[in-house]
């Protein structure tokens, strides 16, 4: 589950992948780390503030986000 202080990859959507989002590198941005949900009035889907390693940060869907695991 992800939360404030977990570690995070960006995870780009398939649909979008062939769009704007191949360019960004997303190599870059992973891992990163929660600092804070956003509250996101009238939406259900979560939103979080991340600080990615590359020393950027970005509001990011839930749905874009998986938690980073070394193995």
């Amino acid at each position: 589950m992800i939360k404030i202080g977990s570690l995070v990859k960006y995870i780009p959507s398939a649909s979008s992948a062939f769009k704007w989002e191949k360019y960004l590198n997303t190599d870059s941005r992973s891992p990163g780390i929660v600092l804070r949900e956003m509250d996101e009035k009238g939406t259900t889907t979560r939103r979080f503030e991340i600080r990615w390693q590359n020393g950027k940060i970005t509001e990011e869907w839930i749905s874009y986000l998986e938690l980073f695991t070394t193995t």
